[in-house]
């Protein structure tokens, strides 16, 4: 939490222009086009990104032996902690039209934070870093408080249905994997995913659309019967921090790397924050849990173990998002992840270092992330007739140490890097999830900005993982791009064969120059520029995860 006393156009005369408030409408705009979108393209796009950084909000000091009113503000520390800004695009290609509308969604809540001063989240570590400026008191008046959707910072993915819920709009907080109902319903259910439970009911959206993993819709629906959805799976693990994993065609893929709960892992019961919670332990490995899709047991454990020498420092992990993860004929599962070699990058994506990167971002450029490949070798044959994996007496209650016989007769995976330049918001065609694929779409640097400090994500990167080289790349100075979503061009029929990049990648730029921003829309073959619309506003830079309903016509 970040205090001023000074006025508003102060506070965000010294910050990137990707990072302040923005404000809705209830007009529906019909967008110019420049160029010519694709006849097959029509959709509805939705994405979801910060909103609401700052809250102003008055209150009584003492100024000169007087009580004054004074202006304050209320700052979420954190970019993934921003209030949500929805946008939708209603695209048609043969009229070659584009409509847009947005919503700040959580009114209600900034109504309320400005009433305290202050915002406590509904569950522990709802947050990722943010100073609450509340009471312990205020926490527990909270708990067991069924939140409104309005009332949940979920800004972190959204889709348009999960299977057997349509017409409504759905959306996750990063922080805590609460998944609510956005628009038109009438309460939230809120329903969690971790380490160790795997909910049967809203798997195949958190696979896909919530969790960035990979799409099965042979898994049961979301049922009114049993909105909380069923334990399939269940595994003892380290308590850490997962942001997403992988399925294959016989597995679900839980990859365990060492952001682990502090303090007994009571931070995690009580704290609002992510970061405060956890912490990265370097000297841990590691560890990838299987379950059958079949059965939800628990068949494997693997291990990739770190490494102390200065030279083997890359063999460490944190990681946001899993790309994509397949099988092959001798049972050897691969895992393609884009790994960081600890934590930093979380810290510096807190608000003031993305305001004031020359000031508060330590060290001052971003942290550099790698494609890797994980390879879990002969899956059937490895079983899990192996010690636990956690609470070995000496490394602690949630702890386990390296040299252990807990983790040291696990088989080792191995892995190598595939891509080496910094890469994030990995996408690629839905169509060849769970398959080996060829093509990997991204956010990256370009050649100036890379050698720069206090700079961010300012191209889109088309990679070649076969190759492990960069085809193709779309960048234009004083622009910053949000995820490039891919849309696939439907089949006509059985006689046409789709190649896997035939298709069209979209995504909300942000123009620095003209401080607004526009819809861009790229062949994603050869990322060439088929069209852009300018929104007549600007919306702020996100790293959250937007999606598409693609409509068929004849």
């Amino acid at each position: 939490m970040v205090l001023f006393q000074n006025t508003h156009h102060k506070l965000i005369k010294h910050f990137p222009q990707g990072f302040r408030n923005v404000s809705d409408s209830n007009e529906i705009a019909d967008l110019e086009v420049q160029g010519k979108l694709p006849d097959w393209l029509v959709c509805e796009h939705f994405t979801i990104g910060p909103g609401t950084y700052d809250i102003k909000y008055m209150r009584k000091m003492e100024v000169d032996g007087e009580l004054q009113h004074v202006s304050q503000f209320f700052t979420f520390g954190h970019w993934f902690d921003s209030l949500p800004f929805v946008n939708r695009f209603d695209i048609h290609g043969q009229r070659n039209s584009i409509s847009y509308r947005n919503r700040l969604t959580c009114r209600r809540l900034i109504d309320k934070i400005r009433d305290n001063h202050g915002y406590a989240p509904h569950h522990p570590n709802g947050l990722f870093f943010t100073k609450t400026n509340q009471s312990v008191l205020t926490k527990l008046i909270g708990v067991g408080n069924n939140p409104r959707p309005d009332y949940e910072p979920c800004g972190a993915r959204i889709l348009p249905s999960i299977p057997g819920v349509d017409g409504r709009l759905f959306c996750l907080n990063l922080a805590n994997h609460n998944l609510i109902l956005l628009i038109c319903a009438p309460r939230v259910s809120c329903h969690g995913a971790t380490s160790t439970r795997l909910l049967r009911a809203i798997l195949p959206a958190l696979m896909d659309s919530l969790m960035s993993a990979q799409v099965n819709t042979s898994t049961s629906p979301w049922t009114d019967r049993q909105p909380k959805g069923t334990i399939i799976g269940s595994v003892t693990a380290p308590t850490a921090y997962i942001n997403s994993f992988s399925i294959t065609p016989n597995y679900i893929i839980l990859a365990v790397f060492p952001m682990l709960a502090t303090g007994g892992a009571m931070k995690f019961s009580w704290n609002e924050s992510i970061l405060e919670s956890f912490s990265f332990n370097g000297q841990q490995p590691t560890l990838f849990y299987l379950l059958s899709r079949k059965t939800g047991k628990h068949v494997a454990t693997f291990r990739s173990e770190a490494c102390f020498a200065q030279v083997f420092l890359y063999r460490r992990a944190f990681l946001f998002h899993h790309v994509n993860a397949f099988e092959d004929d001798q049972n050897n599962v691969y895992v393609d992840m884009i790994c960081y070699p600890d934590d930093t990058i979380a810290h510096q994506l807190r608000t003031e270092c993305l305001r004031d990167p020359a000031a508060a971002m330590k060290p001052p450029r971003l942290s550099p992330s790698e494609l890797r490949r994980y390879v879990l070798h002969t899956v059937e044959f490895t079983g899990t007739s192996h010690p636990s994996t956690t609470n070995s007496s000496k490394a602690g209650l949630f702890g386990f140490r390296k040299a252990s016989p807990a983790t040291a007769i696990i088989p080792e995976a191995s892995f190598d890097k595939w891509l080496q330049p910094s890469f994030e918001l990995p996408q690629m065609n839905p169509n060849y999830k769970q398959h080996q694929y060829t093509y990997v779409y991204g956010l990256g640097f370009s050649a100036s900005s890379a050698i720069t400090d206090g700079q961010i994500w300012d191209t889109i990167i088309k990679a070649n993982v076969r190759e492990r080289d960069i085809a193709a790349t779309w960048h234009q100075k004083g622009c910053y791009p949000s995820e490039a979503v891919f849309v696939p061009r439907p089949s006509s029929g059985a006689q046409d064969d789709v190649a896997e990049d035939d298709g069209v990648l979209l995504s909300i730029v942000m123009d620095s120059a003209r401080s607004t921003s526009f819809l861009l829309v790229l062949d994603a073959a050869s990322l060439n520029e088929l069209a852009r619309a300018y929104l007549g506003t600007l919306v702020p830079i996100s790293f959250a995860h937007g999606s598409y309903r693609l409509y068929t016509h004849s």
